[in-house]
């Protein structure tokens, strides 16, 4: 039983179209096998049992205070003196993904699927995860035609983008290992114990304790079975890592089976933390590779991941930046940690992204995955900016932005911005009262224009990014 959705994270509350929203209506038990399976679903995340991924190395592991999906019943039927449910329409929020797991309803059980697909679609989702982190794809390429297959794609997508990530910003990971050896040469340090057990009668030869530098390292070890378990049937998005494989296999790296607990026993250092992401996903497929489609007997043998894509706009919209603006020093203070906003080192604050100009901080860019178009006069419509995000936005002009000089916040969400009359919205940053030099406003990216196109055409695509690089050089270089 497959239940598909796509993320929706543009509405909010309760500000829900007809055509936005996805109704299941069933017979039987399956639209409440469905509920259930939601409702199983959000345990899960509140017991830290669902894998959260996330590109960035300094985010810890998520915990989601709403529902990732939720429901609303919209009627329900007696079946043998209970409750049942009929139909329901079902709502998610920034994550796509895959869960799948077994639910149980008078004694019939039944394995339940439910995918959240991006609501862009998948060849534009590919061109942001190219444009982001640099792994290119074919214009043939599609997520997969076969059903078994098809919920973990995306998780093997990155994993190959991560993995090229890490082969250019480290070396293959190294490490000394220990061994004791029977050896015609002294090495290292004497293991008396064993010298005088093995050589007693033998004086060519010396028991030793010694320190061999090798590639032959878990990191290696684990690459090399993921890649051994994806080949088959992801070997369209893989790729030349085949070739890395045999580069790692010409080294003396062993093509073994890797458990869950080594990889969980690795050390990380600076020589080789570029791999953690890696190995993170590569935990999650080895766990779950039988588990995609066809789940055991077990009620609790279930499998899920989830990827933010609002992380992805936001790691988007920075590289979209820096190629456009090269004249500015601009960066993610994510990727630092962020800064405390007061004295004692608490209450640290994260904008998205920063840019400076000769030392100054100019702007600071809030990458909305949503449907904002203006800041409005109010909060109450879904388009406007919420007040918490506004307040957010004041706090980090106030703390980064200097009363003399100015600068400017925006918000950037990936649709048009348009007002109630369905006219082009033109107006710019509003100024505070408080301070002209200070402004705020909505400034977006559309790329919803090109939802669910089959291949990108990337022109059409660049030439969107380069209008939006012209309004912002206009923000940028405006006099006030």
């Amino acid at each position: 039983m497959d239940l598909t959705l796509k993320d929706s994270q543009f509405l909010v509350g309760k500000h829900i179209d007809k055509d936005k929203s996805a109704s299941v209506r069933a017979d039987k038990y399956k639209t409440a096998l469905y509920c259930q399976a939601i409702d199983k679903l959000n345990n899960d995340i509140k017991s830290k049992k669902v894998e959260f991924f996330s590109f960035s190395n300094v985010k810890e592991k998520q915990i989601l205070e709403d529902n990732l999906i939720w429901y609303e019943i919209n009627s329900t039927r007696e079946s043998n003196s209970n409750i049942v449910v009929n139909s329901a329409s079902f709502f998610t929020s920034h994550y796509i993904g895959f869960y799948s797991t077994i639910i149980t309803i008078n004694k019939i059980s039944k394995t339940v699927n439910i995918k959240i697909e991006p609501r862009f679609g998948d060849a534009l989702l590919c061109y942001l995860l190219s444009y982001s982190y640099g792994v290119y794809l074919s214009k043939s390429f599609s997520s997969s035609s076969n059903d078994k297959t098809q919920s973990l794609w995306l998780i093997v997508f990155m994993w190959k983008a991560l993995l090229q990530k890490a082969m250019t910003k480290s070396q293959i990971p190294k490490e000394y290992k220990k061994f004791s050896k029977n050896l015609h040469i002294f090495k290292g340090q004497l293991n008396i114990s064993n010298h005088i057990k093995y050589n007693l009668f033998d004086k060519s030869k010396f028991y030793c304790d010694y320190r061999k530098l090798t590639m032959d390292t878990t990191i290696n070890q684990t690459i090399r079975y993921t890649y051994k378990l994806l080949q088959k049937e992801y070997g369209h998005i893989l790729g030349d890592i085949g070739e890395y494989d045999l580069m790692l296999q010409s080294f003396g790296v062993n093509n073994q089976n890797i458990s869950l607990k080594q990889i969980q026993n690795i050390r990380y250092s600076k020589l080789n933390f570029q791999y953690k992401k890696v190995m993170e996903l590569s935990s999650l497929i080895i766990k779950n590779q039988a588990k995609t489609s066809d789940i055991s007997s077990s009620s609790d043998d279930s499998f899920a991941y989830f990827v933010d894509i609002a992380e992805l706009w936001e790691n988007y919209l920075l590289k979209v930046l820096q190629k456009g603006l090269p004249e500015y020093y601009i960066y993610s203070p994510n990727e630092k940690g962020g800064v405390s906003l007061l004295d004692d080192g608490s209450r640290s604050i994260l904008p998205d992204i920063i840019i400076e100009k000769n030392g100054n901080v100019i702007a600071i860019l809030d990458a909305k995955y949503k449907w904002y178009e203006k800041i409005g006069r109010t909060a109450s419509d879904y388009s406007n900016v919420s007040r918490d995000d506004l307040y957010q936005m004041i706090t980090y002009l106030y703390h980064y932005g200097k009363e003399s000089e100015k600068i400017v916040g925006l918000f950037i969400s990936p649709v048009e911005q348009e007002n109630k009359d369905n006219k082009k919205y033109r107006e710019g940053p509003k100024k505070f009262n408080n301070n002209k030099n200070h402004r705020i406003g909505v400034l977006n990216l559309n790329i919803d224009k090109f939802s669910g196109l089959k291949p990108i055409v990337n022109i059409a695509i660049q030439e969107e990014e380069n209008k939006f690089i012209k309004k912002i050089k206009g923000i940028l270089n405006d006099p006030i």
